[in-house]
C-alpha cells in the first residue's frame, strides 16, 4: 500500500508511513510496535526512531497529510467552475480517497477512526475547521452569485451539515465502496438542496 504523500516528506519517512499503514492494517494500532514498523520498513528500531517518536507522532503526521490533501482537493474541486451539483460532489469525495479506502477496508480501520483523543483529536479538529472554512466561503460566494440558497444559519451552519455528512456516510459505510455509493447519494441531495 503506497500512499500519495506530498513533497516535503523525505524518502524514508515515506516508506516509514506506508510500512506503518500495512502494520496497523495487519496487527491495529494498539497491537502494533515500533519494532513492527521498523522490520516492515526495512530499518533498524534506532534508525526509526530517527524518523518518529512513537506511533502516535506517526498517526499524528498521517492525519496532518490525510488532511493538508483533503483541504487541497476541497479548494481546487469548489474553485473547478462546475456546476454547482458537480462542484458539491466532488468537494464531498475530497476525503474519499486513499486513506478513506485504507481505513474502511482495513479489519482494524474502526480501530483508527475513534481515535479521538490528544494530538490526533486536536489535529482531527484543525482539519475540520480548515475544511470548515473552505466549505463556508465558497458556500457564501455560491449565494452571493444566486447559485446557491442557504438554509437558516447562513453559509457556516450548511457548511457544518455537508461535513457532518461526510463523516456520517463514512460511519454508516460496510466497507470503502459502500462509502462510495452513499457518498454520491448524499452529495446529490446537497446539490439538489442547495439549489437557488
Amino acid at each position: 500500500m503506497f500512499l500519495q504523500l506530498p513533497d516535503d516528506i523525505d524518502e524514508k519517512q515515506a516508506r516509514i508511513l506506508n510500512a506503518a499503514l500495512g502494520v496497523f492494517a495487519a496487527y491495529g494500532l494498539k497491537r502494533s510496535s515500533m519494532e513492527d514498523i521498523a522490520a516492515a520498513a526495512g530499518m533498524s528500531r534506532a534508525a526509526l526512531y530517527q524518523h518518529f517518536r512513537n506511533k502516535e507522532d506517526i498517526l499524528s503526521t498521517g492525519v496532518r497529510i490525510f488532511f493538508a490533501k483533503a483541504v487541497e482537493d476541497l479548494a481546487t474541486a469548489l474553485s473547478s467552475g462546475a456546476t454547482l451539483e458537480e462542484a458539491i460532489r466532488l468537494g464531498c469525495f475530497s476525503t474519499a480517497g486513499d486513506m478513506a479506502r485504507f481505513l474502511l477496508d482495513s479489519p482494524h480501520g474502526e480501530e483508527m477512526l475513534q481515535i479521538k483523543t490528544g494530538e490526533i483529536a486536536a489535529l482531527v479538529a484543525e482539519g475540520d475547521a480548515r475544511m470548515h472554512g473552505v466549505w463556508t466561503e465558497w458556500l457564501r460566494r455560491e449565494a452571493a452569485a444566486g447559485r446557491v440558497r442557504l438554509p437558516e444559519g447562513g453559509a457556516a451552519a450548511a457548511a457544518t451539515a455537508i461535513i457532518a455528512g461526510q463523516y456520517g456516510q463514512k460511519a454508516s459505510a460496510t466497507g470503502y465502496d459502500d462509502y462510495v455509493a452513499r457518498l454520491a447519494v448524499y452529495a446529490d441531495l446537497m446539490g439538489r438542496a442547495l439549489r437557488g
